[in-house]
C-alpha cells in the first residue's frame, strides 16, 4: 500500500463571467492592493482586463500592472520587475492573468518578494520558503491544470545564448483560486497542437509514475488521452467548439486533481526536454515532441506490456497478445507519426540540432553531477545518450 495526504489548497472557480467575481475572491482572501500581471501579446485581451479592473475597482482594491512580451518562456527579468513592484507599492495580493508563463512569473513573484536575501536561495533545496504573498489565477490556456502545481521555473539566458533553468517546489506556490472557462480559453495564444502536446505530455508522465493504484489510475488516464486526441480532431473541424475546449482542460485538470495518482512521475522525458529548451531555446512543446518518441522507442521492448496497453487502449492498436512487443513496436511509430500529424518536430534535427550538441544537451541535463534520472526507468548519461542519438 502506498500511504499519501490530499489537502485541496486551490479553489476553482469554473463557469461563464466568473471572472467579474475576480474582486470579491480577493477581498475576502485579505487582498487590498493587487499586483496585475498579465502578457501583451495575447489576443483582444483588452475586454478580459477592463472586466477585471472593473471587478477590482468595485471592490475597492488598488492594482499596479505588470505586462510582458511574448516569450517562449519565463523570464527572470520579469520577476525582478515584479519583486522590486511589489516591494515598492506594498502589493497583499498577486493576480495572473493569460497562461503558463503568466502563472510561472506570478508564483515565483509572490514567493520572492517578502524576503529580502538573493532571489536565487528560493531554488535551493536546503532553503526553507515559510511564506509568500497571495496568488490568484483567471486561466485564458486550455493547459489550466498546469496552474494547480506546487512548482515553478524560470529560464536565465547565459553569455553563450543558452538558457539555464531554475525551479522550485513549495506549497505557498499553490494559487489560492483559479478562474478558468472555456470561453476565457479563447484568448489562449497558444496553439492548440501545443495545448494537445502539454497535456498528452503530462498525462503520459501519470501514465508511467511508480503507482501503486495502477489499474483505476491507468484507465483514468487511458481515458483522458483518448479524449484529448477526439477533442483535437473536433477542434480542427470546429475551431473554437467549447465543448472541445471545455474537454480538453478538464483532462489537464484530472492529471493534478485526482487524489491517488502518487507523483512519482517518470521526469526523464521532462528533464531531457528542458535540457533541449536551454540548448535551443525552442518551445516546451516542441521538445517533448522530440524526446517523447525517442524515449518510447528507447523504452518499448523493456516495457512492451505497459506500452502494448498504451496503443491498444488509446491508439486503437491490434494487440498481439502472443507478441506484445510488436504492438509496443507499432504504439511507437503511432506516436511519432501522431506529434509528426501535429506540425511538431519529432527530431533534433529539425531543429537545426545534430549529434555534436548531444553532450551540449547532456551537460544541461545535469549530467555527469547527477547519476541518472526518471523513475518509471532509471536512466545513467549513456542512456540519455542512446536516447538523444534516436531522436537525431
Amino acid at each position: 500500500m502506498q500511504n499519501y495526504n490530499n489537502l485541496t489548497r486551490t479553489q476553482l472557480l469554473y463557469g461563464s463571467n466568473e471572472e467579474n467575481e475576480v474582486g470579491r475572491q480577493i477581498k475576502y482572501l485579505g487582498g487590498t492592493r493587487v499586483l496585475l500581471h498579465y502578457s501583451k501579446n495575447i489576443n483582444n485581451l483588452n475586454n478580459l482586463l477592463d472586466k477585471i479592473k472593473r471587478s477590482l475597482r468595485l471592490t475597492g482594491l488598488d492594482f499596479v500592472e505588470l505586462s510582458e512580451d511574448d516569450a517562449k518562456t519565463p523570464k527572470i527579468d520579469t520577476i525582478f520587475k515584479g519583486i522590486k513592484i511589489c516591494r515598492e507599492e506594498n502589493v497583499d495580493f498577486v493576480l495572473a492573468v493569460g497562461g503558463i508563463n503568466e502563472f510561472t512569473i506570478a508564483k515565483l513573484i509572490a514567493v520572492a518578494s517578502p524576503y529580502d536575501d538573493n532571489f536565487y536561495n528560493i531554488f535551493k533545496k536546503e532553503y526553507d520558503i515559510e511564506q509568500a504573498i497571495p496568488l490568484g489565477i483567471v486561466s485564458t490556456t486550455i493547459c489550466t491544470g498546469v496552474a494547480i502545481s506546487d512548482s515553478a521555473s524560470v529560464a536565465h539566458r547565459l553569455s553563450d545564448g543558452s538558457l539555464t533553468f531554475y525551479s522550485c517546489s513549495s506549497e505557498f506556490l499553490y494559487p489560492k483560486f483559479i478562474i478558468y472557462s472555456p470561453e476565457l480559453c479563447l484568448y489562449d495564444d497558444m496553439s492548440l497542437e501545443s495545448n494537445v502536446v502539454s497535456i498528452i505530455s503530462l498525462l503520459l508522465h501519470r501514465y508511467f509514475a511508480k503507482n501503486k493504484v495502477s489499474l483505476l489510475s491507468d484507465n483514468i488516464t487511458e481515458a483522458a488521452l483518448k479524449t484529448v486526441l477526439l477533442m483535437y480532431n473536433k477542434l480542427k473541424d470546429k475551431p473554437g467548439d467549447l465543448e472541445g475546449i471545455n474537454n480538453l482542460m478538464w483532462a489537464s485538470i484530472t492529471a493534478y486533481v485526482v487524489p491517488f495518482y502518487s507523483y512519482s512521475d517518470d521526469v526523464s522525458v521532462d528533464i531531457l526536454s528542458r535540457a533541449i529548451v536551454g540548448v535551443f531555446d525552442c518551445s516546451r512543446e516542441q521538445a517533448e515532441s522530440i524526446i517523447l518518441p525517442a524515449w518510447f522507442e528507447f523504452v518499448q521492448k523493456k516495457h512492451a506490456k505497459k506500452v502494448a496497453k498504451l496503443g491498444s487502449c488509446v491508439l486503437n492498436v491490434a494487440l498481439d497478445y502472443q507478441n506484445l512487443e510488436t504492438t509496443s513496436k507499432n504504439t511507437v511509430k503511432l506516436i511519432k507519426e501522431m506529434f509528426t500529424k501535429f506540425g511538431l518536430p519529432t527530431t533534433l534535427s529539425q531543429i537545426n540540432g545534430d549529434a555534436a550538441d548531444i553532450e551540449r544537451i547532456l551537460y544541461k541535463a545535469g549530467f555527469p553531477e547527477i547519476g541518472n534520472i526518471g523513475n518509471y526507468e532509471k536512466l545513467d548519461k549513456t542512456d540519455c545518450e542512446v536516447i538523444l542519438s534516436l531522436a537525431l
